[in-house]
């Protein structure tokens, strides 16, 4: 199997054709399809369904074609990994999962330029569920995830208080903290697909419990975030402070409290995790990121 083997799968699996994708890779259909052939024989599965609209991956090129994402993620990182050996220095891969604190780090970088001159860090950005994969396959050496992975080892280095963004004529703004009895009869922004589901689930517990009724919309969020929050009529977006930051830039952030309610811990805790045996100085990073 070579590389080329793989782009060529991974063009066609994109454009579900053999002939357009022949013409993206300037390369005959007849030699691409046989280039395909003798992929699906190495590997010994079929990857390809044709249909009378073209061609659509079976279950395993599925797999094939999510994991490729990570492989040509890694071969453009091969330049990075020549010149930091150079350098005579070691590259520790870190991934990162989405709402961490920019501020969390940029300390983490400068600690350890300071205190492990002979490390790099190369930073990759995976939600939790896809950093636990890039470990098992050593594709990155640290993850930085929002759960305790039971196969990995893992060492908790911090933790977020949950809270609301709102606008800043909200009732909300202008408080130190919401309780939950506020949220009532509130529609409310969250992750429709996010890292922070358990918490979600957990409030939303709580505020059933409490006899609160909140109308909760959910959406996708990017870098369209607010302008979303602001069609969708929301009274408040449920989210980190560091989110609310990046995401909401124009809103007030203000955390939740869950005094009075048994249980109730709204913080996102972020775990170190890494296999072993370690790369060299995996653990010192991880001993840097604890302070």
């Amino acid at each position: 199997m070579e590389l080329r083997h793989l782009v060529y799968f991974g063009k066609v699996a994109e454009l579900g054709s053999f002939s357009k994708a022949a013409a993206v890779l300037h390369m005959t259909q007849p030699s691409l399809s046989r280039q395909i052939v003798a992929l699906e024989r190495e590997l010994g599965y079929p990857l390809l369904t044709r249909t009378s609209r073209g061609v659509v991956p079976t279950s395993a090129g599925i797999g094939l074609q999510r994991h490729l994402e990570v492989v040509f993620a890694q071969v453009e990182r091969v330049p990075e990994v020549v010149r930091t050996g150079d350098q005579g220095k070691e590259l520790i891969r870190i991934g990162l999962p989405p709402g961490l604190p920019d501020a969390w780090a940029l300390a983490l970088f400068a600690s350890v330029e300071d205190l492990l001159p002979s490390v790099r860090l190369s930073l990759y950005e995976a939600t939790t569920d896809e950093q636990r994969q890039l470990l098992q396959n050593s594709l990155i050496d640290l993850g930085l995830i929002h759960l305790a992975a039971p196969e990995l080892r893992s060492v908790e280095v911090f933790a977020q208080r949950i809270g609301v963004a709102v606008p800043h004529d909200s009732p909300l703004a202008h408080q130190p903290e919401a309780n939950l009895t506020q949220l009532d009869e509130l529609q409310v922004l969250a992750h429709a697909a996010g890292e922070i589901n358990v918490e979600e689930s957990r409030l939303r517990s709580a505020l059933v419990a409490a006899g609160v009724h909140t109308d909760w919309v959910f959406r996708r969020f990017s870098e369209y975030s607010e302008l979303i929050a602001i069609t969708s009529g929301v009274d408040a977006v449920f989210l980190t402070e560091a989110s609310a930051a990046r995401h909401l830039p124009g809103w007030k952030w203000v955390p939740i409290s869950g005094a009075g309610v048994d249980g109730l811990d709204l913080r996102i805790r972020t775990w170190a995790a890494w296999r072993e045996p370690s790369r060299p100085y995996v653990t010192e990073v991880v001993d840097i990121m604890k302070t």
